[in-house]
């Protein structure tokens, strides 16, 4: 009996050992590692920059063109969108230097005296997944000159220019003054009124003639001598010169006076003016299918009392920068 006991309690003993040394799959199964954190953009990558804006004309080429004795530099586009953004970086006058002169993958070119051109710089983005990132960086030039003649003409026959040379420490002393011939005297005889012509009057030898006056109209160029022109296309941010022209039978006159009577650019150098340009830029674009129409009151040395119109309608368009 004693013997059957013990034989029990050592299977009971036996059986227990082995559970406890049973294998649990659930419990024993390490823990899989956390998954890596996925990379985040760089939020500050995608501010937009102060200025951009959608493009809508895309670069094309530098251009010159000579129209009698003036030369004009400027810059062609074609219209239509490659998804680009772009902004102004700044004007930069005739021979002013910039801190982008050298950047722009066109160069800025130079007057045949050397000094670089007037214009404007702007930089060219494009938005990828990491953000607006800059391309390039061109000029677009907008500056003229005119040549002058190299010789004067005498005030009279055998009249010559007169040069005052002094030396240092020395005071220079004028020319003497060029003297006029006294005009001679001519006798005055009384003159009849002039007579008006009268359609299908035969005009008899002799018979003074009533001045006609002339026919006056004015325009708008965008150079000093250029053709005037009823509407022009700019580019945002670009600085443009209008120029107020006057003709008499077709015949330039010289201009006496011009006004702005329109809604006025953005920026513009004076609301009126005589013999100097109306300069004017545009910062913000218009809605699509706008354009702004400059119209100017002049007035002409041929006839101060006549007040003449001129007008020129705008389109401002948004340059894209692609090299």
């Amino acid at each position: 009996m004693i013997r059957r006991l013990a034989a029990f309690a050592m299977a009971i003993t036996l059986m227990t050992g082995g559970f406890a040394s049973a294998w649990d799959p659930v419990e024993q199964e390490p823990e899989p590692f956390p998954p890596p954190d996925a990379p985040t953009p760089d939020p500050d990558a995608f501010i937009i920059p102060a200025g951009l804006y959608y493009v809508t004309d895309t670069y094309v080429a530098d251009v010159t063109t000579s129209y009698g004795a003036t030369t004009t530099y400027s810059t062609t586009t074609v219209h239509e969108s490659t998804g680009t953004y772009a902004r102004v970086l700044g004007n930069v006058d005739t021979g002013a230097s910039s801190a982008f002169d050298g950047m722009a993958f066109n160069g800025r070119g130079a007057l045949t005296d050397g000094r670089a051109l007037a214009g404007t710089y702007y930089e060219n983005f494009v938005l990828t997944a990491s953000g607006y990132v800059p391309v390039s960086i061109v000029f677009f030039r907008d500056d003229s000159e005119t040549r002058r003649s190299a010789s004067v003409p005498s005030p009279w026959p055998g009249a010559t220019a007169a040069t005052t040379i002094s030396a240092p420490g020395t005071t220079a002393v004028p020319p003497p003054a060029l003297t006029t011939p006294a005009p001679s005297v001519v006798p005055q005889f009384p003159t009849m009124p002039p007579t008006p012509i009268v359609p299908g009057t035969p005009i008899v030898p002799g018979t003074p003639i009533a001045p006609v006056d002339p026919v006056l109209r004015a325009g708008v160029a965008l150079a000093p001598d250029g053709p005037t022109l009823p509407s022009a296309e700019v580019l945002r941010g670009r600085s443009i010169q209008f120029w107020p022209r006057a003709f008499a039978n077709d015949v330039v006159v010289p201009i006496r006076s011009w006004r702005l009577v329109s809604v006025w650019p953005d920026q513009i150098s004076a609301s009126s003016g005589s013999l100097e340009p109306l300069t004017a830029q545009w910062i913000r674009m218009p809605e699509p299918d706008v354009r702004w129409s400059l119209r100017f009151e002049i007035t002409t040395e041929a006839a101060p009392r006549a007040l003449l119109e001129a007008q020129i309608t705008v389109t401002v368009r948004s340059p894209a920068l692609i090299d």
